[in-house]
């Protein structure tokens, strides 16, 4: 078996070569924020065939996924079979977070979908806004009032939610 040797930088300006993870070059920062869901999308392993290749019960790998059961209460068993099926240091498994799909209200912490299907008229006006921003107008006052009563007069028109008119101000305006 060929050793491999790890160092780990402490400075987080300079990416540190963590080679455990595919084969990839990650620096510490990301690697302290990375998801187990992150980890399974690398080394394309679906929850199941985990949960099979390292003999952890499904039920358990679904609740640590979930976030349902923390890594840290897990036991050292549990910990060991994870972290030598997904070829890494138990110490960084117990970094690891879970990615949390939805907020405590169960929407999607993602809320972009409050972006989508808008009226023609509103999704004009935001889009000519994103392009005068990404042009640097001279007047993008003009654009600014432009999609402020876009949005506004869609909410008063009950053509977008409260909701989605609160979003859409506060993303872009």
């Amino acid at each position: 078996m060929k050793q491999v040797n790890r160092t780990f930088s402490f400075d987080l300006a300079v990416p540190a070569p963590l080679d455990w993870l595919s084969g990839y070059r990650y620096n510490r920062r990301w690697v302290m924020h990375m998801t187990i869901q992150q980890v399974l999308r690398e080394k394309g392993l679906s929850r199941y065939q985990l949960s099979k290749r390292s003999g952890v019960p499904w039920a358990t790998l679904a609740d640590i996924c979930s976030g349902k059961t923390s890594l840290t209460r897990c036991n050292a068993g549990t910990l060991s079979k994870l972290a030598a099926t997904l070829d890494i240091p138990m110490e960084q498994l117990l970094t690891m977070t879970v990615e949390q799909r939805q907020a405590t209200d169960g929407k999607p912490n993602d809320r972009t979908y409050l972006e989508r299907d808008l009226p023609a008229s509103l999704q004009k006006a935001l889009d000519e806004y994103i392009q005068g921003e990404k042009n640097h107008v001279s007047y993008m006052d003009c654009l600014w009032g432009e999609l402020y009563g876009a949005i506004n007069s869609n909410q008063w028109s009950s053509a977008i939610t409260q909701e989605q008119a609160d979003y859409l101000r506060a993303k872009y305006l």
